[in-house]
């Protein structure tokens, strides 16, 4: 996943995020996986971007196998991150939400 670009990788932070702080609050794995569609993390997540951008960026993720998509319509209907992408993420970030938040925070003008 060293290959992604600037505006995945800073999306799988963002979804690593998201499934730490579900974790913590008790939800189980399978649950915490899951974010929606483009439509909902662009609504939730990035909605300073545009939608076919997120989708877009989607699309990466599924070809990079950070995450695990289902197409409707021609855009991403169901989006999780996935096992291999949360190995990765638990090994970049060994202190877990605050190295999460430091790198983030470099994206924050």
């Amino acid at each position: 996943m060293d290959d992604l670009t600037k505006d995945a990788m800073r999306l799988l932070c963002l979804l690593y995020k998201c499934y730490l702080e579900r974790r913590r609050e008790g939800m189980d794995k399978d649950r915490a996986k899951y974010f929606g569609g483009s439509d909902d993390i662009h609504s939730s997540l990035l909605p300073k971007e545009s939608f076919e951008d997120v989708d877009e960026t989607c699309r990466e993720l599924s070809r990079a196998k950070a995450a695990v998509v289902q197409y409707g319509d021609d855009v991403a209907i169901d989006v999780w991150i996935s096992d291999k992408a949360i190995v990765y993420m638990e090994n970049r970030f060994k202190n877990g939400l605050v190295g999460v938040f430091d790198f983030l925070s470099k994206f924050i003008p």
